[in-house]
């Protein structure tokens, strides 16, 4: 199968350029700037800025997976729309143009949280009206576009959890602001949290090229919900850095945090707020997610269990 995978470059987009060429796919990956070369792999230099620049590499492929994306916890909502909304049109809608059978969307969990418990929840669930999270928004929107291209383009949504595994920035952060003393632990790191393999996402995407009904979106973890505190231990540890022993609740952060990004986006404040209801709900909001449908739709079943993962991350060399 063809295939062209944007944000090939990432920390997700690696991996499922790997899978997908280790599965013999012929696999074209969307590169910012020119002169790089990936192994195996057709590498198409271009941007979701100039999208008709290089469009006419999509003639002849079957499936997009749109991996790339702007990840921050606070900025600007016109940056994230530009990115994440502005640039999947441009690249489904060339899609469309150019016949491509299948459109694989890497979406968030972050599109259902608005604060309020997620606790058993299907992709049933209505997704709330305003996520409380910048990016939860823009993901979203992008969601919601996605869908009034069913008719032209088959389109999969894979709405992954918190994806980790070796060479993640964001573990790497976390592990440098342990070793700061600026992690704390969040009603002592009871609330349940999901996670998920970056290695299980790339077999999600690999499946969802011929897998899962069209139009379907799928929720997609480890399927080990666990308190926030043993998620930590593990991928701490691993990094040579210990765990936080100070707990703050959740309740006054929430309320911080709120107040802070109202200060923050109503006044001309440099920077970014020290708190954002992203990070918070991170650490705090309690959810655990029913991937049932992921399973017998996709056929996906997370291979990388937490504890192989955690093996992983202690063969790798951390920054100290």
């Amino acid at each position: 199968m063809k295939v062209l995978v944007t944000g090939a470059t990432g920390f997700l987009g690696r991996r499922v350029v790997n899978r997908l060429v280790a599965d013999g796919h012929d696999v074209s990956a969307l590169v910012r700037g020119a002169g790089r070369r990936i192994p195996h792999v057709t590498v198409v230099p271009g941007s979701l800025e100039d999208v008709e620049a290089w469009e006419d590499q999509l003639a002849g492929i079957d499936v997009v997976v749109h991996a790339a994306a702007l990840v921050s916890a606070w900025a600007p909502q016109r940056a994230l729309d530009e990115a994440i909304v502005d640039g999947t049109r441009e690249v489904l809608t060339a899609a469309v143009r150019h016949g491509v059978r299948r459109f694989v969307y890497i979406s968030s969990e972050s599109v259902l949280q608005d604060g309020r418990p997620l606790l058993d929840i299907t992709e049933s669930l209505p997704t709330p009206a305003v996520p409380s999270s910048r990016y939860g928004r823009a993901k979203l929107a992008a969601e919601q576009l996605i869908r009034t291209h069913a008719d032209a383009i088959e389109t999969i949504v894979l709405r992954p959890t918190f994806i980790w595994g070796s060479g993640s920035g964001q573990l790497a952060d976390l592990a440098a602001r342990a070793r700061a003393g600026r992690l704390p632990l969040i009603d002592h790191g009871m609330a349940s949290f999901e996670h998920v393999h970056v290695d299980n996402v790339a077999a999600a995407v690999a499946a969802a090229l011929s897998e899962g009904a069209p139009g379907g979106t799928y929720l997609i973890t480890n399927a080990e919900p666990m308190p926030i505190r043993e998620f930590l231990t593990g991928v701490l540890a691993a990094q040579g850095a210990s765990m936080p022993t100070r707990s703050v609740p959740s309740g006054p952060l929430f309320a911080l945090a709120r107040a802070c990004e109202w200060l923050w986006s109503t006044l001309p404040l440099p920077g970014r707020p020290p708190l954002t209801r992203f990070e918070i709900e991170f650490l705090a909001l309690p959810r655990r997610y029913d991937i049932t449908l992921a399973r017998h739709e996709l056929k996906y079943e997370p291979a990388v269990g937490f504890a192989e993962g955690i093996a992983g991350l202690g063969e790798t060399r951390w920054p100290v």
